[in-house]
């Protein structure tokens, strides 16, 4: 099997479809898969060719160092370039499958008509936006948003198969974009229960944790504000901030101007196994995020034991990921209502344990070699 993947951010670059593809490519091409990953440049560090646990790993050329933007959007132009280079080296190159990641849209589109290819194309979708362009899009919002929601409805109709992350995103997929449901099919986000089994820590009942990108989506100056509120009530209490993006320095500053900086540390990018050990050693998880597709980190949470905290918002597959484990609290979005939710986690061990048996319980479904064999299960489809 040659395999083609088009992801626009992939290792070292920390976020979710990066993890999503690394734990899913790495196990199929230890069971024969040939697989060329088409990726951005976006350090002069990074080598243009590299093999990435048996991922034959190919940026491009030109370092696109700007191509995230300072408010953690799209340069568009250069997501054009990248779009249409990789469609042309893919096309060069005769593969069995094309699979592509549905952000940010233009890869996918790049492939449409379907008159203009002879592979299957496999599209991962891990979100819907729909009407939230409208909130996320910087100025000018009245040409940018209705633009992304009438790309969106087009690339929804590019692919032969749409992998969706959750329940959530493939609903949303046909209720929202209109895609064919018969093409739809759900493979969820996984967790490595190995490395989960071999650490054993301790819980500190003082330390708040947040995983996840630095992005102004997540919201992480709602768990600030809550953080500020809850250090009045209970001393000692510890926030652990675990990840980087652009919103990283006005996160900090922010912290400074609550006035809780002293019980604030922000880890930036962590090794996996350390990222296991933070989130074992923590009482509770909160994830403030408005906009997850489903969200690894909340299954990684489960995992280490640890209960966890999200937000309710329309189209947030977090909430939902929570709502069916029971392994949590689903707090309103803003900042008195996560303070609320927290506080109750630290005053009520009993609906603490509670938590923490169900999540352990729940998780054990999601597992990534169980992902990895769904995606060849798919593939595998293609080709009959």
């Amino acid at each position: 099997m040659r395999l083609a993947v088009i992801t626009e951010t992939f290792y070292p670059f920390e976020g979710g479809s990066s993890k999503r593809y690394l734990e899913v490519l790495k196990r199929l091409s230890k069971r024969g898969y040939e697989i060329d990953l088409y990726t951005v440049r976006l350090s002069r560090e990074w080598k243009i060719k590299e093999n990435i646990e048996g991922i034959n790993v190919l940026r491009t050329k030109q370092v696109m160092e700007n191509y995230i933007t300072r408010n953690g959007f799209r340069s568009i132009s250069k997501v054009f370039l990248f779009s249409i280079l990789s469609r042309m080296k893919v096309m060069q190159n005769n593969y069995d499958i094309i699979e592509v990641n549905h952000c940010p849209i233009f890869p996918v589109l790049s492939f449409w008509p379907k008159s203009g290819r002879k592979r299957p194309l496999s599209t991962t979708f891990h979100e819907v936006w729909h009407s939230q362009w409208y909130n996320y899009v910087p100025n000018p919002k009245l040409l940018y948003a209705p633009l992304g929601l009438g790309l969106e409805k087009i690339y929804v109709k590019v692919p032969d198969i749409a992998i969706a992350v959750s329940k959530t995103t493939a609903e949303r997929l046909v209720s929202l974009l209109g895609i064919n449901k018969d093409i739809v099919r759900v493979i969820p986000n996984g967790v490595d229960h190995n490395i989960f089994n071999e650490i054993n820590l301790d819980k500190d009942e003082s330390r708040i944790i947040y995983v996840g990108r630095l992005n102004p989506h997540k919201k992480v100056e709602w768990l600030i504000e809550a953080f500020a509120i809850l250090s009045k009530e209970f001393s000692g209490l510890h926030l652990d901030i675990v990840g980087d993006g652009p919103y990283r320095r006005f996160y900090e500053e922010y912290v400074k101007k609550k006035g809780v900086s002293g019980n604030v540390t922000f880890y930036g990018k962590v090794d996996y196994r350390t990222l296991v050990m933070l989130l074992k050693r923590a009482y509770i998880y909160v994830l403030p995020s408005i906009r997850e597709g489903q969200s690894i980190t909340t299954l990684e949470a489960m995992a280490a034991g640890t209960p966890q905290i999200v937000v309710e918002y329309d189209g947030n597959g977090a909430a939902d990921l929570v709502r069916e484990s029971e392994s949590g609290i689903i707090a309103k979005p803003f900042p008195k209502s996560i303070a609320d939710s927290i506080r109750l986690l630290l005053e009520d061990r009993d609906l603490w344990l509670k938590f923490r048996s169900r999540g352990l319980h729940y998780v054990r479904r999601y597992d990534w070699d169980i992902v990895a064999e769904e995606y060849h299960k798919v593939y595998m489809s293609l080709l009959r």
